[in-house]
């Protein structure tokens, strides 16, 4: 495994994506704890407002009218807010005096309200005369009590002030759920940061790594690495264009070894010396010189993209035939244009020439229009000018071998190619000849059909 790079951008995203990551799952939580926990204490609070309206009416009902603060009357109070549950009450007078304090059921003897007590009786008051507020309320959060001052009259004119404080029962039960729904956020915001991290893992930074290890293999000068990512976003397009970067530094160097630059097989000179390296080896060979016939009418009206395509074609009939399993150890090259050179040994040539002359003709098709192919040829200009109808495109194949005739070097075997391949292109159609002569054979002798049979596939 290698090591782990801190200066990667890979490194640096998670650090960047960590961060975001924490920050967002804090300012989530935070947001949704304290606006809950705020409904938490405003459902408190309107449950203790709900306790101390019911107080009020019934403080209303004992003090209505000329109702004194007697004895009695502060007893039924009592007793009426312990009904409702209320634990700590106090009835204060307007200017703080208490009548009576009971804090959980005990009572407790107090004379006067302290100074932040006097203040709520103020704001009860207050609020009660000109806001027309039943009680007003505060809330210790940290303590978990809620407070209540409820103004009441007694004696026809005279104000008095019920304190009483409530516990937010149940807030530990709220509390709980609050925790695990915070959790419950904290997890699906992971969730969602893992899933785009993975998206933007695959995305980004797995392509990125291919293309720079792709790269790197190819200043080493593995030419023929290619990136294997598709899309049609900036890195699919980056990646198409690296893989066209690397064909064309492939193709550059195929040409200065010498391979043709358009079908990338071996051109005039590694052809020539595999012959020769055949020939001093003393190994039974035959050449097969195999040339497209009305190739030049075909690029004269499909012009000369088409006529490339009609090439790389070729070369991948020939390609094609070389991989079956009854021809061994074919060598094939391409001078140029539309001629190609095929080499092996003498049993499989012409199980070779057959196969490819079937293959080549079945798939030729392809390359016309269908009135072409319907018609089985074209209407194009010949060398002198005049228009001239040329059939669709054939192969023909002249084969050369040393085993009739000893062959010294490879330019021997080109010379009588080339009148073979001559002999053979006269004929009509895909066809293969072999040179069946032997012993040396003049610059000045001619060849004749006898010496040459033509055949058709």
């Amino acid at each position: 495994m290698k090591g782990f790079n801190s200066k990667s951008i890979i490194f640096k995203t998670a650090v960047v994506y960590l961060f975001l990551t924490i920050l967002n799952i804090s300012i989530f939580v935070l947001m949704v704890f304290e606006n809950q926990l705020d409904l938490i204490a405003e459902n408190a609070i309107l449950n203790s407002q709900h306790k101390g309206t019911n107080l009020k009416y019934r403080l209303d009902n004992i003090l209505g009218g000329d109702g004194r603060m007697s004895p009695g009357n502060i007893n039924k109070i009592v007793k009426d807010a312990m009904s409702l549950g209320i634990m700590e009450f106090t009835l204060f007078s307007e200017n703080g005096r208490v009548f009576t304090s009971m804090v959980k059921n005990a009572v407790v003897e107090r004379q006067m309200a302290d100074i932040s007590e006097l203040k709520m009786i103020n704001m009860a008051i207050t609020r009660q005369g000109f806001e027309d507020k039943l009680f007003y309320h505060s809330v210790d959060k940290k303590q978990r009590t809620i407070s209540l001052y409820i103004p009441f009259t007694y004696e026809v004119d005279k104000i008095g002030v019920a304190a009483i404080k409530l516990e937010m029962k149940d807030i530990e039960r709220q509390m709980g759920y609050l925790y695990r729904q915070c959790l419950l956020i904290a997890i699906l915001v992971i969730i969602l940061h893992f899933g785009f991290a993975v998206l933007l893992f695959k995305t980004i930074l797995i392509p990125l790594r291919k293309l720079n290890e792709a790269t790197r293999k190819i200043s080493r000068g593995q030419l023929d690495i290619r990136v294997s990512i598709v899309g049609e976003d900036e890195i699919g397009q980056l990646a198409s264009s690296f893989n066209e970067m690397g064909v064309s530094l492939q193709r550059m160097r195929d040409e200065l070894k010498g391979a043709n630059p358009l079908t990338g097989l071996p051109g005039n000179i590694s052809i020539a010396n595999y012959i020769d390296c055949c020939l001093n080896a003393g190994r039974c060979i035959c050449v097969l010189y195999c040339d497209l016939d009305n190739f030049k009418a075909y690029n004269d009206k499909y012009g000369f993209t088409r006529g490339d395509d009609a090439i790389l074609y070729t070369r991948d009939c020939l390609v094609a035939v070389a991989k079956r399993k009854d021809i061994k150890e074919a060598f094939i090259g391409h001078e140029g244009g539309d001629d190609f050179v095929v080499i092996l040994d003498y049993e499989y040539w012409e199980i070779f020439a057959k196969a490819f002359i079937t293959t080549f003709d079945r798939g030729i098709y392809q390359f016309y229009n269908a009135i072409d192919a319907r018609n089985g040829f074209i209407e194009s200009v010949n060398r002198q000018g005049e228009r001239q109808r040329f059939p669709l495109m054939s192969v023909s194949v002249a084969v050369v071998t040393n085993k009739t005739r000893p062959f010294r070097r490879h330019a021997e075997m080109i010379a009588i190619a080339a009148e073979v391949k001559k002999y053979v292109k006269s004929m009509d159609g895909s066809c293969y000849a072999i040179d069946r002569r032997s012993g040396p054979l003049s610059p000045t002798q001619c060849i004749s059909p006898s010496d040459i049979p033509p055949l058709h596939v």
